[in-house]
């Protein structure tokens, strides 16, 4: 465990964030941080695990303190050392190794005389390096690399904002590890408060960069701080209006702040400047899917989201076609439970199953297979049921009726990958029954995102006669 010590401050200390600091440390009022500060050296912290010990000693050394750790941290006890060395192999080099070894440092001192300036450039850090680093998610190689840029440039501010946006990666890691358990619990994301004094130490220096007030309005907003969030962002929106991605954080702030109206019209704007936005598209889905409780409008927007290629990486994007089929399939259908065998009273169930169960044909009769499916899925066991019409169907692939029990099952349960292969299956085997066809339809369009395969199930449902639900499906088309 390691204790973190303020030893001294100077003229180039930027007194204002590490009075700010050491409020947010001790818990304490800036009146009272400011009098910690004149009585030096104090503690800080102590008894904290390496890992925030580190944290801590990159904040306020960042901000021109001077910090002592006790114990030094990387140190390697001096008993370990001895360790080490006799345990050093004490044998020479054989021969032909060592003109091997030779032979490629000849071979690389001609390479790097020829490549001098290459060589140097790929080591030498450099802020867009640091960039790529932050997002493939490198974050101990983008901390080493900002590190060595701020000693260079400590008053740089968007260096400074790369700091920050690198303690956010580092709060999301811990954050998705903990699956989120630590969100908005005061104190326990110690690297959002680093962020935080980053990023207003960059805005201290340059106040009308909008960009730099977005990324406070983020960690404001993992902080759960709603009110400085909304704050920051309004303040980037007026510098910088133009910028997409500032009306996208104002409208995420606002959707948490269940300032729904205001958040569409937020997310309206962005969509003005960019009708191509992908953030704006996809908050605009997600505001009328689960919000506005429009699926209709959300299919929209989700559908000029999914023509953009990024797209196809975003981690959300199964589960929003999953939530907007399970919207709009209730459409297009009865509820589930007039799809599926009435409950029986435990005594009829039972009676029935035995009576099944010790007919010789069970296992080769696909009608008797689908009674004890029906009957397992009049009890709600639908695990039973499932595997009971998947046999029938084995035994004859016409069972049509297994096929439609298995597609209600999967549908009721939202595993709409199995309910489209079953209902294709049904489909490629000839069908004639307009059940299959319109959810096909259904699910290419909503679940799918594919409107041409959804047009031709769609007709072909129409075409055998279609069901009470024609009027809408007609409409569908129609859009």
């Amino acid at each position: 465990m390691y204790t973190i010590i303020l030893t001294e401050l100077s003229t180039k200390s930027d007194l204002r964030a590490i009075v700010g600091a050491i409020s947010n440390v001790l818990n304490i009022d800036k009146r009272g941080a400011v009098e910690k500060a004149k009585s030096l050296p104090f503690a800080l912290a102590e008894n904290l695990p390496e890992k925030e010990a580190k944290l801590m000693a990159d904040m306020f050394s960042s901000m021109g303190a001077g910090i002592k750790v006790i114990p030094p941290l990387d140190e390697v006890p001096a008993r370990q050392l001895r360790e080490l060395r006799t345990e050093l192999p004490k044998k020479g080099i054989p021969l032909g190794c060592l003109a091997f070894i030779m032979l490629c440092l000849v071979g690389f001192a001609a390479f790097a005389s020829l490549k001098y300036e290459w060589i140097i450039e790929q080591f030498k850090p450099n802020p867009a390096k640091a960039e790529k680093l932050l997002q493939k998610g490198d974050m101990k190689e983008a901390r080493r690399n900002i590190r060595r840029l701020l000693g260079e440039k400590p008053h740089d501010t968007d260096l400074l904002t790369l700091q920050g946006r690198y303690y956010i990666g580092v709060a999301r890691k811990r954050m998705d590890a903990e699956k989120w358990k630590s969100y908005g619990e005061a104190g326990a994301l110690p690297e959002l408060d680093t962020a935080v004094a980053f990023f207003r130490k960059a805005e201290s220096l340059n106040p009308k960069d909008g960009s730099i007030l977005r990324w406070i309005s983020t960690a404001e907003q993992m902080r759960r701080a709603l009110p400085e969030a909304e704050t920051a962002a309004r303040r980037a929106v007026s510098i910088d209006p133009q910028s997409t991605d500032n009306w996208n954080q104002l409208g995420s702030v606002l959707v948490e702040l269940e300032q729904i109206s205001q958040a569409e019209q937020a997310f309206y704007h962005a969509l003005k400047i960019n009708p191509n936005d992908v953030a704006a598209l996809k908050n605009m889905a997600i505001l009328n899917l689960y919000y506005t409780k429009d699926a209709e409008r959300a299919a929209g927007y989700l559908a000029a989201f999914f023509n953009q290629k990024e797209a196809a990486i975003d981690m959300d994007s199964h589960l929003l076609r999953t939530d907007l089929a399970t919207a709009m399939i209730g459409d297009f259908n009865p509820p589930f439970e007039k799809l599926s065998p009435p409950p029986l009273p435990f005594e009829e169930y039972e009676k029935r199953r035995v009576q099944i169960a010790k007919n010789p044909k069970l296992k080769t009769d696909p009608l008797l297979q689908e009674q004890l499916g029906l009957l397992y899925m009049s009890r709600n066991e639908m695990s039973l049921a499932e595997t009971r019409f998947i046999k029938a169907v084995q035994l004859n692939t016409a069972m049509e009726s297994s096929r439609k029990m298995l597609a209600v099952i999967y549908m009721k349960d939202a595993s709409y990958e199995k309910a489209l292969k079953t209902m294709e299956a049904a489909a490629q085997n000839g069908t004639r029954d307009a059940f299959f066809w319109k959810n096909i339809g259904v699910l290419q369009k909503y679940y799918k995102i594919n409107p041409t395969e959804a047009s031709k199930a769609f007709n072909r449902y129409l075409a055998l006669g279609g069901d009470p639900y024609g009027n809408r499906v007609r409409r569908e088309i129609g859009r």
